[in-house]
């Protein structure tokens, strides 16, 4: 059973003493007009520990408390980690978290500055689950990423704030993984406007939820292929899709360029950093899969947990397709100069040259010249058309490659 009212009474209390934040749901101007819509962003990625999980695991934390544990295990390889072990902290017990050996440092390392123990096992999610179940013992409480009524009741909490900052909310979009978030925002939103209508998104690569919502059973997929690795599970909960079929409308899919088009449209237009599962409700909205037109929507950003080299890809796939970066690839002759003279020329029309790459091994180009490419940063209002037309006039062959 969700128990919304307590959870509520429970977290508001701590947002009180500024140890769990109520995170703001604000209008996107930018968002807005590119939909048609007028579109709101629940900002989560701004909440403690970078991420809705504090929500969930703090309530069931209080809730196993009663039950008189004191101590708690889990598995997990970043969000989910870092809420179990800063709950742990507030609530003053102990906590263990069961990490692939495959997390990135930093992860291990929040986890642990938050007080946790860590253990690092298996080569999976799965696996470091199967070993944190091992080592429960008498009076250790296993705690659920998900598939737990106390941990989504907490989450449930987010959705009662976004009715309450948006009353004459329409859609309320929400990203998908194992199924705890938007199950108790579905139930939390619905209880309050039931004509509301709730949608996930998860990623195309770990489709697992979506699958399973179609055909009413828990379905397993073998593999997850995402950036968005906070929702790249395999199969979600029963509990949860017991209640995303009771309260959730849809269930869309998003593949892994519209996820990285939405964490930089983010950045840009709104300055939010948001990780991939973070990011995948407005990639929905974005690329049309949800229709956003003339409704008021609120879009969920869970989460901000992105690490820095994944971000930089992302930002530079995104420029490129884009066309805000673009490579340049042209045959020129092999002799001093060549190279300062189309330099000059991109210069005069404000290219910046971000990396510049010769081919001289190519067994099918002739012998006197070099395969010159350039990698550029295009103004946003340069013809790279006319660009190339200069190029050829000054006797430099070159074609702009999205390859």
């Amino acid at each position: 059973m969700i128990l919304l009212e307590e959870a509520l009474e429970v977290i508001r209390q701590k947002q009180s003493e500024g140890k769990i934040h109520r995170t703001p749901t604000l209008r996107s101007e930018s968002l807005s007009r590119i939909v048609g819509g007028d579109v709101y962003l629940k900002l989560e990625a701004l909440q403690k520990t970078g991420s809705f999980k504090i929500r969930g695991a703090y309530f069931a934390m209080h809730k196993y408390i009663q039950e008189g544990y004191r101590e708690f295990i889990t598995a997990s390889s970043g969000n989910h980690a870092q809420g179990v072990a800063y709950a742990a902290q507030l609530h003053g017990v102990k906590a263990t978290v069961v990490m692939p050996e495959t997390t990135p440092w930093l992860k291990v390392k929040k986890t642990q500055d938050y007080g946790a123990s860590v253990v690092l096992y298996g080569e999976s999610y799965y696996e470091a689950e199967k070993r944190a179940r091992e080592l429960v013992r008498e009076g250790v409480k296993f705690l659920h990423a998900y598939d737990d009524y106390y941990v989504i009741s907490g989450q449930a909490t987010l959705g009662a704030e976004i009715v309450e900052d948006v009353p004459d909310v329409d859609v309320v979009v929400v990203p998908v993984g194992g199924g705890g978030l938007i199950s108790g925002v579905a139930y939390a939103v619905k209880r309050r406007r039931p004509s509301v209508k709730i949608i996930g998104v998860q990623a195309s690569g770990a489709p697992a939820a979506y699958l399973s919502f179609r055909e009413g059973k828990p379905v397993t997929i073998e593999k997850v292929d995402t950036i968005a690795d906070g929702i790249a599970v395999k199969r979600p909960g029963d509990i949860t899709l017991k209640l995303m079929r009771e309260y959730v409308d849809d269930i869309v899919l998003v593949n892994d360029n519209e996820i990285a088009d939405a964490i930089y449209l983010l950045i840009e237009r709104s300055r939010v950093v948001a990780e991939g599962a973070g990011a995948a409700s407005v990639a929905a909205l974005l690329s049309g899969k949800i229709d956003a037109r003339g409704k008021k929507v609120a879009a969920v950003v869970s989460g901000g947990n992105i690490d820095a080299p994944i971000l930089m890809r992302v930002l530079m796939k995104s420029l490129a397709r884009q066309r805000r970066v673009v490579k340049l690839v042209g045959e020129v002759p092999d002799r001093p100069g060549t190279l300062a003279k189309a330099s000059a020329i991109l210069a005069a029309h404000n290219v910046n040259i971000l990396e510049v790459f010769h081919e001289r091994y190519d067994p099918e180009q002739r012998p006197n010249y070099v395969r010159l490419i350039f990698v550029v940063e295009i103004p946003g209002t340069l013809d790279i058309a006319k660009l190339l037309d200069e190029l050829e006039k000054n006797g430099f062959f070159f074609e702009a490659s999205q390859r």
